[in-house]
């Protein structure tokens, strides 16, 4: 229990002297104060035990000194930390300080060693050196104005300090043979309490002309310093005035608060984290009042030069004055240099803001060209969508493609049913491809996977099909993976302004736009080629290749109404194979299949373009005659019966046997008005002519009572029991 208790012992004390070292420090404000307050402190605390004469005056202005160095070495800290015209604005503080301390160090070294160095009225003079620097700092710009150079800067302070050396010059040290007698205090003392009066005043309103958070920070921190200086200048000034000597002596208690009021402004100082930029206004009067203040300081040189010539001659005037306007010159060259240069890169900026503005436009440009075209390829997509056969999708696909492709030509060429030549389908323009019929080997743009952009002969990949010295692009149409057409675009100006090789941003966009296109007319005749297969696998009977029952149906509803309403003939004929069954059995019914697709290929070669040859089931098929009346509808009929039998003789080898056929012929009006009967008859006619002994054509009669009912009217339980057993087999 008690080795854990004592292990956290060593632990705090070690801590105590770290705690100790750390707040031990200059950069920390709290031990800055102590340390000052401990020093005003040890300085009351001397002046008790050795008294205000020479020894206790002698160990107070020892310990002002330690004030002094105390405060300069915070000045000088803040000095390392500051940038730009803050660090300018602590070097000078620091020199003020420097400057106070040299008539403390002498009075110090005085009473020290019990001679005096310096008169009271002496002292007073020097002490009045401390406004020199504390003038330039209100000369300072304002704080990281980046419009100004830091040469600018110093060559502004520079006049300044002419200024103010002349001035002090003129007021301290010419008529110094009337201040430094001892019966000059008074002199003195007013001269001392002027200038604090008038640092007051410029240090006001210095910084009620201040802009900027960091200009007016730093002014107030020297408001507050001079406001210390004066008030204790005054007070002070007034207790030697009156010649109280005790009260003189403590007083150098209340010279220590300038101490203090300067290290507490330099200890509580911070840089701004970031720099602030004042916009200097560039109107006619802040150029004015620029060049009042020029004029005011050389109106102030001209002032003391007279003074100046009287003490020290015309030698040392003229160099004070050429110095002035030396750096007065400079001043102006490089404030012209600067605005050269600020022209300078302002032409600069603004050339790359046009370049960028011109960048933008033609970003801007592209967009809405790429926003067009994606819309009219949308518009495209769904006009082609709309499409219900390929004619109609080859009618609207040039008319668009002349929208999209502005001053171009072109050709659409799609593979035939054969798939062994393109032939072209659709084009526009000026000047369309020459060739528009090809064979796939002759054209590499009908290899999947290659878009081809040309221009002139020189190109490789110039297709026999493409005008020679022209700037040609060839996009093939791929569908499933299969080549089925070729999209070729070329331009219409004359071949010296081919536009593609000359501008590639162009070719590529132009290449990816009709990708897209042909991307979209691919899937589109892809569609409609498997919608027209879908369609034809609905209406047509997939062995024979003619229409079936269905389709046939709807066809005779129409052609009958037709037939009626025009007043035209209509006949209907019925076929049937004799001894289907039989030959089924005896042959297979592969050789069946054969028969049954032989007769559907002598249909459709005999029959004409407007006729409708279907397959009504089994081995029974129905032609439908528009505009054709009953007696040729019988030739007709006859003419398809011999031909189906002389195939036997003229394809010797492919028929197991001589195919004969039963027919039976009706039309619309001479046999019936009515359209449910009309095949009704025509089939009846097919069973007459099988009962007369098959191989024949039978026209139908209605008065006829005896004819045998069609099987396809027979009853779905039993047709075969149903029907006639003669008719049974066929």
């Amino acid at each position: 229990m008690g080795e854990p208790m004592d292990t956290p012992v060593p632990v705090a004390e070690g801590m105590c002297p770290a705690r100790f070292v750390g707040f031990a420090t200059l950069s920390n404000p709290n031990f800055v104060a102590i340390l000052l307050a401990s020093l005003m402190a040890l300085q009351a605390f001397g002046y008790v035990i050795l008294g205000t004469g020479r020894s206790g005056m002698g160990f107070s202005e020892l310990i002002l000194c330690f004030q002094n160095l105390l405060t300069l070495n915070r000045a000088w800290i803040a000095f390392r930390r500051a940038r730009g015209t803050a660090a300018l604005f602590w070097f000078l503080f620091a020199v003020n300080l420097v400057f106070l301390m040299v008539p403390t160090a002498l009075m110090t070294i005085g009473n020290i060693l019990n001679i005096t160095l310096v008169s009271a009225a002496t002292w007073r003079v020097l002490f009045c050196l401390y406004g020199a620097p504390i003038v330039m700092m209100l000369f300072l710009p304002e704080t990281d104005q980046s419009g100004r150079l830091r040469s600018q800067i110093f060559l502004d302070q520079f006049q300044v300090a002419i200024v103010v050396s002349l001035g002090y010059t003129t007021f301290f040290y010419l008529p110094l043979q009337r201040m430094l007698p001892p019966d000059a205090l008074a002199r003195n003392l007013t001269i001392s309490n002027l200038q604090s009066f008038f640092l007051l005043v410029a240090v006001f309103v210095r910084l009620r002309l201040a802009r900027i958070p960091s200009s007016q920070n730093l002014l107030r921190r020297l408001g507050i310093f001079v406001l210390t200086c004066a008030t204790v200048t005054f007070i002070g000034n007034w207790i030697d005035l009156h010649g109280y000597s005790v009260a003189s002596a403590w007083f150098d208690l209340g010279w220590a608060l300038p101490y203090v009021a300067a290290g507490f402004v330099s200890v509580s100082w911070t840089p701004d984290p970031e720099p602030q930029s004042a916009s200097e206004p560039t109107n006619f009067l802040s150029f004015l009042g620029a060049n009042l203040v020029l004029v005011a300081v050389l109106f102030c040189i001209d002032l003391m030069l007279d003074d100046w010539k009287r003490a020290h001659g015309a030698m040392l005037t003229d160099a004070a004055v050429a110095a002035s306007l030396l750096a007065f010159t400079f001043r102006l060259a490089l404030t012209q240099y600067g605005q050269q240069q600020e022209i300078a890169q302002r032409k600069t900026a603004q050339e790359e803001l046009s370049v960028a503005n011109e960048t933008i436009s033609g970003l801007l440009e592209d967009a809405r060209i790429e926003t067009t075209a994606v819309t009219q390829i949308s518009e495209l997509g769904a006009l082609l969508q709309a499409c219900a056969s390929r004619n109609e999708a080859f009618r609207v696909i040039p008319e668009r493609l002349v929208r999209l492709f502005p001053g171009t030509s072109g050709a659409l060429s799609v593979l035939n049913a054969s798939r062994n030549r393109a032939e072209s389908v659709a084009q526009w323009g000026l000047r369309p491809p020459l060739d528009q019929s090809f064979t796939p080997a002759e054209s590499p743009s009908l290899r999947p996977g290659s878009a081809h952009p040309s221009a002139g002969e020189d190109s490789a990949l110039r297709s026999d099909q493409l005008r020679p010295y022209v700037a040609s692009l060839s996009i093939p149409l791929i569908a499933n993976d299969d080549a089925i057409g070729v999209l070729v675009l070329q331009d219409d100006g004359q071949p010296s302004d081919a536009s593609l090789p000359s501008h590639p941003h162009e070719l590529a966009r132009r290449q990816q736009l009709a990708s897209a296109v042909a991307e979209h007319i691919a899937l589109t005749i892809s569609n409609l080629d498997l919608r027209e297969a879908l369609h034809l696998e609905a209406i047509r009977d997939p062995l024979t290749s003619l229409y079936n029952r269905r389709y046939m149906q709807e066809s005779l509803e129409r052609e009958v109404h037709r037939a009626r309403r025009l007043e035209r003939p209509l006949s209907v004929m019925i076929l049937d194979i004799d001894h289907f069954k039989r030959y089924n059995d005896a042959f297979g019914h592969a050789a069946g299949d054969d028969a049954l697709r032989l007769v559907g290929e002598t249909l459709l070669c005999s029959v004409r373009a407007e006729d409708l040859a279907c397959r009504y089931g089994g081995e029974e098929f129905v032609v439908i005659l528009p505009e054709c009346p009953l007696q040729q509808a019988v030739v007709r009929a006859e003419q398809v019966r011999s031909r189906l039998k002389e195939l036997y003789a003229e394809r010797a080898g492919e028929l197991p046997d001589v195919l004969t056929v039963s027919i039976g012929v009706a039309a619309f009006g001479e046999t019936t008005d009515n359209v449910d009967l009309l095949i009704k008859f025509a089939d009846q006619a097919l069973y007459q002519a099988k009962r007369d002994g098959r191989d024949r054509v039978v026209i139908a009669r209605p008065g006829q009572t005896d004819y045998p009912r069609s099987p396809h009217s027979l009853t779905e339980a039993d047709p075969i029991a149903a029907a006639p057993a003669s008719f049974q087999e066929s």
